[in-house]
């Protein structure tokens, strides 16, 4: 028994950090370098996927189902179910064939089944694919056709080589081109080739042929390259493309030469094509195209001349890749700053890598600053701790941020007083709510960050301040007032009576069931711990724990709720006691437009 679901809720279920590319990663470690999320270490929430006993067994029976709307809703859920990459999956490859196979079924149920078995990589399906193309279906073509490439599927071959004398459908003519670069002969390669030549073509599609050559062919065409330097913006990004290839080693200097003019050339798209693929097989020669590339507008030539300029470091030319610090691309910027912390363990190159460091902090750019900063953490250069001071007051919230995430890592103390002044001094603004609009999330990041290294350096002084942004003030963030909390705990740690005050302040955080504004569960959380930090044995700090952790178990199931595991950790450490860690909860993708019957579903309606 089906019921169908006419509305599809795709649920988000990420329960792990440190996600991102390469140029994110720069700022998550700011942003998720926080001591209070790793002292204490705490069971991090995570679910597991759960595919239903009788799901897939269902699509199946749907499958074969004479409704033909059931049957749309099947595939359509398969083709979900296979973009989610749900496991078992695998029992439908075979059934789905069939339902391509059969030419009496209604278009729409047979290509979205096709475009599932694309999805599963389903190679079986090969066969099949190809019957539907040699009949002309050009849905068939447009779903499977980058999928049979990819599976060596040469016998459409002579399909491909047709397409180039009636030139109908652009569609079908770009499969073609990827088809024959990838699975044709020499004299295929050779078609595409003057395909891309010849400007009564469509310049998209001259491009995309271009391209095909420069993935798939094993040398260059320089001599047809060469034909086009003097051409249109579109004859040069062909003409790179051409070159792209790397060239045996007679033919090097013909291809320096092509390569070299095209990288100089007024086509911005060319230039970086052609440096990209010079710098593979000859760095030096794009390292002596610095009046060229060193200042290009277009990203990939500069970031192939900072590449090479890498890959051929010295003592002598290390700052020139240094100054790439202050690149206005986030990419290169940041790789570069990788690549001078591994420099810095080469002897000969150390002294090089400090000396960048200290210009960068000290220098006016806010990206040699920020990039400045990173060094100096990685390479431990504690001196330029009173640097980042002076840029807690940046205007920029890349420097401002960074600023405060270095001198908590830097931990001198001799910046200590000079950190809480600049607190204090921003302490109206925060309660007045006149932090500067434009960086009013950012202010509060750093004062978390600087809050954090008071707790990390148990720096006493800073308590009162602490105290006042832990209380519950409606112009306090939670993040903010968490780390203040969180930093006492710390500071006063098996102290109980050092800080006047603070274990009422800590129960009444964590006791406050005020609904308008409710207190947030982060800083309970903190309160919870710094109670046990300080020593806080009595029966209402006692009461108060038992009473949340009973709260955050539900039906005797422990939760991954801030206060259940703060409440536990709190009750481990004052009582001795241990109690069970939280329980992983389970999740599917659902609900799905076809899924088992559930009599749940009508009891609850």
């Amino acid at each position: 028994m089906l019921i169908r679901i006419n509305q599809i809720l795709l649920l988000l279920m990420i329960f792990v950090g440190g996600l991102g590319s390469p140029l994110q990663a720069q700022q998550n470690i700011i942003k998720e370098d926080w001591p209070m999320f790793a002292d204490p270490v705490m069971p991090q929430e995570y679910k597991i996927l759960v595919v239903g006993e009788n799901l897939i067994s269902t699509w199946l029976d749907a499958l074969a189902s004479e409704d033909t709307e059931i049957r749309i809703d099947t595939v359509q859920t398969l083709r979900l179910a296979a973009q989610k990459n749900i496991p078992g999956l695998e029992v439908t490859i075979d059934p789905l064939i069939a339902v391509v196979a059969d030419s009496e079924t209604p278009k729409t149920i047979r290509y979205t089944a096709a475009s599932v078995l694309t999805l599963l990589d389903a190679s079986k399906a090969k066969e099949v694919f190809i019957s539907g193309i040699k009949k002309g279906e050009y849905e068939m073509s447009v779903i499977t056709e980058s999928s049979l490439i990819k599976w060596q599927a040469e016998e459409l071959v002579d399909i491909w080589r047709g397409r180039f004398e009636s030139l109908k459908s652009g569609t079908l003519l770009r499969l073609a081109i990827n088809g024959l670069a990838a699975l044709g002969n020499d004299e295929d390669r050779k078609l595409l080739v003057e395909f891309s030549r010849n400007a009564t073509n469509g310049n998209a599609l001259r491009i995309d042929a271009a391209q095909a050559i420069a993935m798939y062919s094993e040398v260059p065409h320089l001599l047809e390259a060469a034909e086009l330097l003097n051409g249109s913006t579109v004859d040069l990004i062909v003409a790179a493309n051409l070159a792209s290839p790397a060239p045996a080693e007679s033919n090097q200097s013909q291809a320096l030469q092509v390569l070299k003019q095209l990288c100089a050339s007024s086509a911005y798209a060319a230039a970086g094509i052609a440096a990209d693929a010079l710098r593979q097989w000859n760095k030096v020669a794009v390292v002596e195209l610095a009046d060229v590339l060193a200042t290009h507008q277009n990203p990939r030539a500069r970031n192939a001349y900072v590449t090479a300029l890498h890959d051929t470091v010295t003592a002598e030319n290390l700052a020139t890749l240094g100054s790439y610090l202050d690149d206005g691309d986030p990419g290169i910027r940041v790789q570069v700053q990788k690549w001078l912390v591994e420099f810095a363990e080469q002897d000969t190159l150390l002294p090089g890598v400090l000396e960048i460091t200290e210009g960068a902090v000290n220098a006016q750019s806010w990206r040699l600053q920020e990039q400045g900063m990173h060094l100096a953490v990685e390479l431990e250069q504690k001196h330029l701790a009173p640097v980042a001071l002076k840029l807690l007051r940046s205007d920029r919230a890349e420097v401002l941020v960074t600023a405060s995430w270095a001198l908590r890592r830097l931990a001198v103390p001799e910046t200590l007083p000079r950190v809480l002044a600049y607190c204090q001094s921003r302490r109206s603004d925060f309660l007045k709510e006149t932090l500067p609009r434009e960086l009013e999330y950012e202010i509060n990041e750093q004062f978390a960050h600087l809050y954090q290294m008071f707790g990390q350096m148990k720096y006493k002084p800073a308590t009162p301040l602490l105290m006042q942004f832990t209380k519950k003030v409606e112009q306090l963030r939670f993040r903010i007032r968490a780390s203040a909390g969180w930093a006492l705990g710390k500071i006063w740690e098996d102290d109980l009576e050092g800080a006047s005050g603070l274990q009422d302040l800590f129960l009444t955080r964590l006791t406050d069931e005020a609904p308008i504004p409710p207190e947030d569960n982060l800083v309970k959380r903190m309160c919870a711990i710094g109670l046990a930090r300080i020593g806080s044995d009595n029966e209402a700090t006692i009461d108060a724990l038992e009473l949340y952790r009973e709260q955050t178990t539900r039906r005797g199931v422990p939760s991954f709720s801030p206060l259940y595991t703060g409440s536990v950790w709190a009750l481990t450490k004052l009582t001795g006691k241990t109690y069970p860690d939280p329980v992983t909860e389970t999740f599917n993708e659902g609900p799905w437009l076809i899924q088992p019957f559930d009599p749940k579903l009508l009891e609850s309606n």
